[in-house]
């Protein structure tokens, strides 16, 4: 009897150190991606409020022109309030700036340095691609991780990155040869800030994630 108490005492220790541990890892990942957004969304502030002042500046001699950039001005502030409302739905985030945040213009670079590793990984994309800071921010680390998580987890030497651009849905699969894994937390925090969806399982010869982020367009 003693026995099997100090094993459940033992073992619930475990547990909870268990659960402790991840509960930082999920406070640690939320942190990192709600600073990221936090750059991008004082980036778009900037841009707005610019807009709003070269608005002001020549509304008497060009009142048409004004108008123009006070609309574009007011759009820009409806993707910023967007993007606060992702942001925020994580957590309160410091000041602290860290400089421009890659773009879907920055996968190749990305995807260079993994093939430079050894990991022979390819690009396919469909259909129209939407654009937008958080959205281009968010996809990219997508694949970043789960590029790192096929090298780390699952020994994986070949990989397929593609991006299907569907009516108001990005579908993003990444298929490896490696092993099966779980390790998606960073996945599943971004795919949430899009009201989106993270699936994996092991396919015929390796390992497919499949993650679905619902857009709009210039978001």
């Amino acid at each position: 009897m003693m026995r099997h108490l100090v094993s459940w005492l033992v073992g619930s220790r475990v547990v909870r150190r268990w659960l402790g541990e991840s509960a930082d890892a999920v406070a640690r990942e939320r942190l990192r991606i709600a600073r990221e957004l936090h750059d991008v969304v004082a980036h778009d502030l900037s841009v707005m409020t610019l807009g709003v002042g070269a608005g002001r500046v020549i509304m008497d001699r060009d009142p048409e022109r004004a108008r123009q950039t006070l609309r574009e001005a007011e759009e820009s502030g409806r993707q910023v309030l967007s993007d606060l409302q992702r942001m925020l739905a994580l957590l309160r985030v410091d000041g602290v700036s860290r400089g421009p945040q890659p773009r879907l213009a920055d996968l190749p670079v990305l995807l260079d340095g993994y093939r430079a590793g050894g990991l022979a990984v390819a690009l396919r994309e469909d259909g129209v691609r939407a654009d937008g800071p958080v959205l281009e921010l968010s996809v990219y680390r997508i694949v970043e991780e789960t590029l790192r998580n096929a090298v780390l987890h699952g020994h994986s030497t070949t990989a397929t990155v593609e991006l299907r651009w569907l009516r108001g849905v990005l579908d993003l699969s990444v298929r490896d040869d490696g092993l099966p894994r779980e390790r998606l937390l960073g996945i599943w925090e971004r795919a949430a800030l899009f009201g989106g969806s993270v699936a994996s399982r092991p396919i015929s010869g390796g390992f497919e994630v499949r993650v679905r982020l619902l857009i709009t367009r210039n978001r």
